[in-house]
């Protein structure tokens, strides 16, 4: 194993060689037997590990524990409700509600539309089985 490669398994798995692969344990423990910048490198890794642990657990007294869970419990004792909720903030039951009222209201748009003459569509007769015969030998006559 290379010192460049100790460095790199150093600083991703940390100072713990049982934390390593089973596969470098063995040379890092030969490197560190030989060479005083692995050494070196692997307490670096643990100044490393030792802060990262502090950080990732902080020590916090019961009693300030304490007292933000009142002040949570307080605030939600104080909390209102107002009186009008949008329809979209509100529960679930009551979304279907809007969104039918526009499919309908959408269709009869659609059917006013048709009915008034505002929306066309071609009517147009499909071609018999010897018009399809003629076009697709002689190609299109029109």
């Amino acid at each position: 194993m290379t010192l460049k490669e100790f460095k790199r398994n150093a600083a991703a798995y940390g100072a713990n060689l049982d934390h390593w692969p089973r596969s470098a344990r063995v040379d890092a423990l030969s490197l560190l037997d030989t060479s005083g910048e692995a050494r070196d490198a692997l307490a670096d890794a643990a100044i490393t590990d030792m802060v990262l642990s502090a950080a990732s657990s902080p020590s916090v007294s019961a009693r300030r524990e304490a007292r933000v869970y009142d002040r949570i419990a307080e605030c939600l004792t104080r909390r209102v409700v107002p009186e009008f909720v949008p329809w979209f903030l509100s529960r679930p039951p009551f979304r279907a509600a809007p969104l039918a009222g526009f499919l309908a209201s959408m269709a009869v748009v659609g059917f006013l539309s048709y009915s008034q003459g505002l929306i066309t569509f071609e009517r147009t007769n499909p071609p018999s089985l010897s018009g399809v015969m003629i076009v697709s030998y002689l190609g299109d006559t029109r």
